[in-house]
Formats: structure tokens, C-alpha cells, sequence
């Protein structure tokens, strides 16, 4: 493995902390040509065990740029227009295990949707985990193609993934739009800026549903990470 170490350090008001990323772990060798290549995977498969991992990894990160975040007096606007499992998310979740994660007071099941490191200059080549079909346990999430004739893209010309999520006997659809400044806001985090875009998406089998798409970006660079999960909250 390879790792690479980050860290934030203090930006404007001197009472902003200073926080110490936790080093991410780098896919390399066949590691990165099996996330990369991975279409159709279950819990048990290498591949998403990796993405996993490198989700976890990076959601410490985010969860570190948000305390910077939180402090700088210039996000107040953003942090108050973001949805309640977003501010939970990055404030107050922890992974507890390879299907499950604690966000405030409540448990979800979670799938892994997607993962990306781009051009981290400790890698050899960009992390783009992104199957096609993911299942976990009882939950099987399908990418529904893109089709542009029927309007599969935001008023603004951003595109989505769509995805056919199957909880039992029953189906029903979520969806990621893509992050940018054009379609969520972001929060300022030293070098850095941070996205999130997470909600209540629908009942499927009497089961709530949420999306969460996360990233963050240095500025100047085309360094970044982003990753995408469903979560379905269990009564």
C-alpha cells in the first residue's frame, strides 16, 4: 500500500483549528485494476471490501474539513441550508462495520455506490470504483443507464445517475446528481472545499431511504475524492 498524508492547517481567524487528515490508503498493483474493473459485485467480492475502506478513509477526511468548516464564520449560510442527514453525516456518524453506520441517534444499512480519488500524486492512476450492480444482503442497487431523449438530467444540464434499488419483493429508484458549484453549495475548509448532497429520497417496503454524495476538492489542483451511498433506515 501506499499512503498519502494530508493536512489542514489554519486559514483567517486564529482560533480556526488545525486538523490533521488521517492518511488514506492507495489502492495500487491489482488492487487498482480490480476496483477499477469491477461491474457486478456483492459484499464477499475484494473489490468492494477495497471501496469500502476507501470510503471509510474518506469520510474521516470530510468529517475533519467539516469541524474546519463549521468554525470559519463565511459557510454559516451554507451550513444552514443543509439538509439534516447532511450536517448528521459529516458531524456525527461512524462507520460501525462493512454494512452499517450510525449517523446521530439512528442506524442505517449502507451500500457503497461509488468511489473516487482523482489525481492523488501518490497513486498511479485515478480510483474509480463505480459497478453497474452492487448487493448487500437484502439490498440490490442497479444503475439505471443514462437516457437523454427522456430528460435524465437536472433544469440546469447537470447530469444524474439513477439507480433501481430492490428491497425484497419491492423496487423503487435514487438518485445522485453530479457534484459541482453549479448544482450544490460548498463549504471552505482551508485549501479545500467541501460538498455534500444528502436527503430523504422515498418509502421502498415501508423502508426510508436516503442518498448521500460527499467530496471534497483542493483548490488550484484537480485533486479530489468523492463518494456516493444509499442508506436505508431500519425500524
Amino acid at each position: 500500500m501506499v499512503f498519502a498524508a494530508g493536512c489542514i492547517g489554519a486559514h483567517g481567524h486564529k482560533n480556526t483549528p488545525t486538523v490533521s487528515l488521517r492518511p488514506v490508503a492507495c489502492p495500487a498493483g491489482e488492487n487498482l485494476t480490480l476496483v477499477n474493473n469491477a461491474h457486478n459485485v456483492t459484499l464477499k467480492d475484494p473489490s468492494y471490501r477495497l471501496a469500502v475502506n476507501l470510503m471509510k478513509d474518506e469520510l474521516e477526511e470530510a468529517k475533519a474539513l467539516y469541524r474546519v468548516a463549521a468554525s470559519k464564520k463565511e459557510n454559516e449560510n451554507v451550513l444552514r441550508s443543509l439538509s439534516n442527514i447532511s450536517r448528521l453525516f459529516l458531524g456525527d456518524s461512524t462507520v460501525i462495520n462493512e454494512t452499517t453506520i450510525r449517523i446521530g441517534n439512528a442506524t442505517y444499512d449502507y451500500v457503497v455506490l461509488s468511489v473516487y480519488d482523482y489525481k492523488d500524486p501518490h497513486c498511479e492512476g485515478d480510483v474509480k470504483f463505480s459497478p453497474d450492480i452492487v448487493k448487500v444482503n437484502d439490498v440490490t442497487v442497479r444503475l439505471i443507464p443514462s437516457n437523454w431523449t427522456r430528460g435524465t438530467a437536472t433544469y440546469s444540464g447537470i447530469p444524474y445517475s439513477t439507480y433501481a434499488v430492490e428491497i425484497g419483493n419491492e423496487t423503487c429508484t435514487a438518485g445522485f446528481t453530479e457534484l459541482s458549484t453549479l448544482t450544490a453549495p460548498y463549504l471552505t475548509a482551508g485549501d479545500y472545499l467541501l460538498f455534500i448532497n444528502g436527503g430523504k429520497d422515498q418509502l421502498c417496503r415501508m423502508q426510508i431511504l436516503y442518498t448521500v454524495h460527499f467530496g471534497f476538492f483542493k483548490r488550484g489542483t484537480e485533486e479530489g475524492k468523492e463518494a456516493s451511498l444509499l442508506l436505508v433506515k431500519r425500524e
